[in-house]
């Protein structure tokens, strides 16, 4: 969106591609429609939820590689093979084939307001694109290559689709070719560290540790200091070297779907004073603790619920959470919510809570920082770091996860706030607008100066 606001053109770089039309077929039709049909099968793709790039590679466990790299080396000689293997091997064959370099094609997105996709939640932000770059089995390559499978990163040549810059959002194991050399060809965003200090995370720690390699060796840049310094501690590297390469995300709300969630009277029966909880419930979340606290303050007697909007796994620790929460009509769990309920439950929240070990940045803090509503989060880096960018502001407090009775007595005041009224959501909404106003032109002039660095 902030590229696209300063005049660039953006591409989406996708491994998915035109499903339906045989090249055969496509040399009887006129360029226009073609390019329409592979636009309609990659939207198509890209919206449904059970599409996933990586599906084969992602449950290639261990004992598999170990099978796989026997197969590799009789590739030749063994003619029945399982499918996932199969998966794995031909991107492969393609990448030795190809020498590791590739183009993809790229295709046009055309008035896509009057497109059957338009309008759907899930490829929202396909409005500020312009179309995509598809190369097929690309993110199998990249992921490969961080376990090492493969002798070198994947090559994207942009010269030929006449692409400046690549911007990855998560560390990538690929390098890029482009015509201009005086200026970043590749600039890579790092989130956070946590598959390497989580032992729960699901990313693999060797691979992640490769991926955090091959991106440090371009242009790279942090969503905060906290994930700058301990990633640079972590891989020996001085963080002086990257003093300016800084920038903070911009929060997941906006002023559109504040506004239409304003005239929304209640979502999923929500009909009481609630305190909001919103992420992926995984371990370093510390919602256990959360709720051990909401239980032990005055906030249920008074008549609030705790609302817990987020993805719910079907892992240990989703159910430990489930069973917390069992027989106790105070908590809520809500699961995944659209982004117009989530607005809802932010605009209508009497406090947002985040009690988190440890985080990359924190962007539901920042959207909730941003409304002025009150927050209670952990005193940890990064939540000291969003903290540190309003500092006028007063309603963020930081408490000790190893105390647990300040979080019972924060709450206790929230639960003595008055009712959330309708002034009160208008008040949000205009301390929002005006607090984005600020934080977007920074955002948009450190993006613009990592590019053109």
């Amino acid at each position: 969106s902030s590229l696209t606001q300063q005049g660039a053109e953006v591409y989406l770089l996708t491994g998915f591609r035109g499903q339906r039309l045989h090249p055969l077929m496509k040399l009887f039709m006129s360029k226009i429609s073609v390019n329409e049909v592979e636009s309609a099968d990659i939207l198509d793709q890209l919206s449904d939820p059970k599409n996933k790039i990586d599906k084969n590679i992602s449950t290639f466990g261990e004992e598999d590689i170990n099978i796989f790299l026997k197969l590799y080396e009789y590739i030749f000689k063994l003619k029945k093979k399982s499918d996932k293997i199969l998966s794995v091997i031909r991107p492969i064959i393609n990448f030795y084939f190809k020498r590791f370099t590739f183009t993809g094609e790229l295709i046009n997105l055309i008035d896509l307001k009057s497109s059957p996709y338009w309008g759907k939640e899930r490829i929202d932000y396909i409005k500020d694109v312009k179309g995509f770059l598809s190369i097929p089995d690309i993110f199998i390559l990249t992921t490969l290559r961080s376990r090492r499978l493969i002798l070198r990163s994947p090559i994207i040549d942009l010269r030929k689709s006449n692409i400046d810059i690549l911007i990855t959002t998560c560390p990538l194991s690929v390098d890029v070719k482009t015509t201009n050399k005086n200026s970043t060809s590749i600039l890579q965003m790092i989130m956070d560290f946590i598959p390497l200090s989580f032992s729960k995370h699901p990313d693999h720690p060797y691979y992640f540790y490769n991926r955090l390699q091959d991106s440090m060796k371009s242009r790279c840049c942090f969503i905060s200091r906290t994930s700058r310094d301990k990633i640079c501690r972590l891989l020996n590297k001085s963080y002086k070297n990257y003093k300016q390469s800084i920038i903070y995300p911009m929060p997941s709300l906006n002023i559109e779907i504040l506004r239409a969630a304003s005239n929304m009277r209640n979502i999923r029966g929500i009909d009481s004073k609630f305190i909001l909880f919103n992420s992926s419930v995984v371990p370093r979340k510390n919602l256990h603790f959360l709720i051990n606290a909401f239980r032990s303050s005055k906030a249920i007697e008074q008549g609030f619920k705790l609302c817990v909007a987020g993805k719910i796994h079907n892992d240990h620790y989703g159910l430990k959470i489930k069973k917390l929460s069992s027989q106790d009509s105070s908590l809520m769990l809500l699961d995944y919510v659209e982004e117009i309920e989530k607005a809802w439950l932010f605009l209508n929240a009497h406090a947002f809570v985040s009690p988190s070990c440890v985080e990359g940045f924190g962007i539901p803090v920042l959207d909730a920082y941003l409304l002025g509503l009150n927050v209670l989060a952990s005193n940890i880096p990064s939540h000291r770091e969003i903290a540190d960018i309003f500092p006028e502001n007063d309603h963020l407090s930081l408490l000790d996860l190893t105390n647990i009775n300040s979080w019972i007595s924060s709450l206790n005041k929230v639960a003595d706030e008055k009712m959330i009224c309708n002034v009160l959501r208008e008040d949000r909404i205009s301390t929002f607008n005006l607090a984005l106003s600020s934080y977007k032109s920074s955002f948009d002039r450190k993006l613009s100066e990592l590019i053109l660095r």
